[in-house]
């Protein structure tokens, strides 16, 4: 399946892909209503954006007591809002902490429809969209990082 992966060593902090998304999906800048939230770590100057990996199975749509999230049929998670009730249910059962809500509804990464704007506006190129089964979390990332550096967490 193609996800959106993350290379951790790339990515600068900018937080442009938060800006970028909630620009293409609300017409205005706010990381709160960006489907990609970017974590640091600052004790060793690490950051990694963190969003959907469309998880197969996913257990936000597994959790969803109205059917308000689902699957489509390019296998993207989708939020018909009109179901959708704000019960926090997703964001409690995503295992990647990558659902938020912003005025009770859901923000989930929706691939752009296939051309994900913050991977097309990535300056460092911290981001890619590519067929990968690989889901990693950003603790994965840091640790495999600190130790290829010599660096004891």
């Amino acid at each position: 399946m193609k996800r959106i992966q993350v290379e951790a060593e790339r990515c600068a902090g900018c937080r442009l892909c938060e800006m970028i998304c909630s620009f293409r999906h609300e017409a205005k800048f706010s990381p709160a209503l960006s489907r990609v939230r970017v974590i640091k770590e600052d004790r060793h100057g690490l950051d990694y954006p963190v969003l959907c990996h469309q998880c197969d199975p996913c257990p936000a749509v597994a959790a969803c007591p109205t059917g308000a999230l689902t699957r489509s049929s390019r296998g993207v998670i989708e939020v018909d809002e009109a179901a959708c009730t704000g019960c926090g249910a997703c964001v409690d059962a995503c295992t990647l902490d990558a659902v938020h809500l912003d005025d009770s509804k859901p923000l989930i990464c929706d691939l752009c429809g296939g051309e994900p704007a913050c991977v097309e506006r990535c300056p460092t190129r911290a981001l890619t969209f590519t067929d990968s089964e690989e889901i990693r979390r950003p603790e994965e990332a840091f640790r495999e990082l600190l130790g290829r550096w010599g660096i004891a967490g």
